[in-house]
């Protein structure tokens, strides 16, 4: 998700393609092409540009609901519910990808969720994320939690707060317990215990669910978890 004002403009996107089997824009306002997954300008006028991003979450809709009870949910157009494809992943994990990851241990296709931060970038399976609900790690001088909440329902944070770093653990089905015995909710705040006081929260970091060969093309560098 992005910011749509970027050098003082305020633009217009609309579908204009596919590049690297990956969605492609096109604004209204320069005629300027922006590649979906990195924000970038890649063609027109605004070249070399790259737009803002927003942090936002894949949450279930009784997730979201309860975090947010006066939120609002977009719905498709009304008429046209029945053109929506709405299971349309397996047939695409068929299809050949553009970019060759042979050298790697993943399967082009693969699921996989990415992380950038600290100068580094991370790829997370889906399979290890889904076996596997809390996961510690670093990536560069950052120290970082990701939690599933089953399926893409996943979060990460910066577990570093005031300068130490948190060591947490699943306490229950919507709790984290960190070595001082304080709680930390799936929003990453605090609940209960030294930090709940302060109403102190954990700094959310931005995950990108992806395939594989589509994450490797934009982090050349990335990493795996685990391999």
């Amino acid at each position: 998700m992005w910011k749509r004002t970027v050098q003082g403009k305020t633009l217009t996107f609309h579908l204009a393609g596919i590049h690297n089997q990956n969605f492609l824009m096109r604004d209204e306002e320069t005629g300027s092409f922006w590649q979906q997954v990195s924000g970038e300008c890649i063609a027109g006028s605004m070249r070399g540009a790259k737009l803002e991003q927003v942090h936002n979450d894949e949450l279930t809709v009784a997730r979201f609901v309860k975090e947010s009870p006066g939120g609002t949910v977009l719905l498709g157009e009304p008429g046209h519910t029945d053109s929506y494809e709405r299971d349309w992943e397996p047939g695409i994990d068929k299809l050949p990808a553009v970019v060759d990851t042979s050298d790697s241990p993943l399967p082009p296709r693969a699921l996989v969720a990415g992380i950038a931060v600290g100068g580094q970038a991370r790829a997370y399976e889906a399979s290890r994320l889904a076996a596997e609900l809390v996961i510690l790690d670093e990536l560069g001088d950052v120290p970082v939690v990701l939690w599933s909440g089953g399926g893409r329902m996943l979060r990460a944070f910066e577990r570093r707060l005031d300068g130490k770093t948190l060591l947490l653990a699943p306490a229950d089905a919507e709790h984290l317990r960190d070595a001082e015995g304080g709680l930390w909710d799936f929003r990453g705040c605090s609940v209960e215990g030294p930090q709940a006081a302060a109403k102190a929260c954990m700094m959310p970091v931005s995950v990108l669910w992806d395939y594989w060969f589509d994450w490797r093309a934009y982090n050349p560098a990335t990493g795996i978890y685990g391999r």
